[in-house]
């Protein structure tokens, strides 16, 4: 892998920033941005991109000539797809298109980051070839990029991350964990979904998976969690107790009073063992991943 350029789209995510600590020295990287702008420090290493102009995306691609393009860049909000459905397609599907031909023009191999709501949460756990099947538009979507895909004849692997958390990047979006924080460190309460469980994934762990398909190239679908199956009152409950807040401040209530979102799955739990088996990579667990945040904290202060 010594030498190979890697570009990552959307790179001020979340996982994208994650991406981007963890890429291996012996890699050469570029990330893209949208709206937020980079941090001061990784700024050289950036692109301004929007995925939904096809012309931008195959100049940009053809120009730096990857190796590898992992697909990160996406809207991320459940709600807004589910408010505008046509709008978020044009960057969560032909965004994936404008890449995915790109790359076809250049040779590239395609890193494709989706998602687990493919998944209607009623038979879990999941492997990779369970039928996919969503309950929202955000999840539906998904599925049309992941099937445009399959049908493009690219060298491409599928990764579908599981309810991420940690730190983001300086004005990037929040997660569940960075909110409760929010709440939980002012003393406010916190009401928690009491009937959906998840596998909590931290990002550096979902990016070490990610750089372990490139390394390894790996082609397929592969899943990809924490070690720990639970429900968002124990992983909220977990949060509390690991920075040092009262777990009193986490109220259980039931999904269904969340009215104004869009439905969720209530269980999409994967099967590991292709993370696990063939790329080596260990999940982690709750405690262990909240902790990592915590020490992760106290270091940059």
């Amino acid at each position: 892998m010594s030498g190979l350029r890697v570009l990552i789209t959307g790179g001020t995510g979340l996982l994208g920033h994650a991406l981007l600590q963890g890429a291996p020295q012996s890699c050469e990287t570029l990330a893209t941005a949208f709206r937020s702008a980079p941090a001061v420090e990784w700024r050289a290493r950036f692109r301004p991109l929007d995925v939904r102009d096809a012309r931008a995306v195959d100049a940009l691609i053809a120009d730096y000539r990857p190796g590898v393009v992992i697909h990160a860049a996406s809207v991320g909000s459940v709600d807004q797809a589910e408010r505008e459905p046509d709008a978020v397609r044009r960057t969560n599907v032909d965004g994936l298109a404008a890449v995915g031909r790109a790359c076809a023009r250049a040779g590239a191999r395609l890193v494709f980051i989706s998602s687990n709501a493919v998944f209607d949460g009623t038979h879990p756990p999941y492997d990779e070839q369970a039928p996919r099947h969503a309950v929202n538009q955000y999840g539906r979507l998904k599925i049309e990029a992941e099937e445009w895909l399959e049908a493009s004849g690219l060298p491409h692997a599928i990764v579908r991350p599981i309810l991420m958390y940690g730190w983001p990047p300086a004005g990037g979006r929040s997660n569940v964990v960075t909110r409760w924080l929010a709440d939980f460190e002012a003393g406010r309460p916190a009401e928690v979904a009491q009937d959906i469980r998840s596998m909590p994934l931290l990002a550096s762990n979902c990016a070490d998976a990610i750089w372990a398909v490139v390394r390894l190239d790996r082609r397929g679908i592969y899943h990809v969690a924490g070690a720990d199956r639970v429900t968002l009152v124990e992983f909220a409950r977990e949060t509390a107790r690991v920075f040092g807040c009262s777990e009193d401040l986490v109220v259980p209530v039931p999904s269904a009073r969340f009215t104004s979102l869009a439905p969720r799955p209530a269980d999409t739990s994967f099967v590991l063992t292709k993370m696990e088996r063939d790329l080596g990579v260990r999940p982690l667990g709750v405690h262990e991943g909240l902790v990592a945040m915590r020490l992760a904290r106290a270091l940059a202060r």
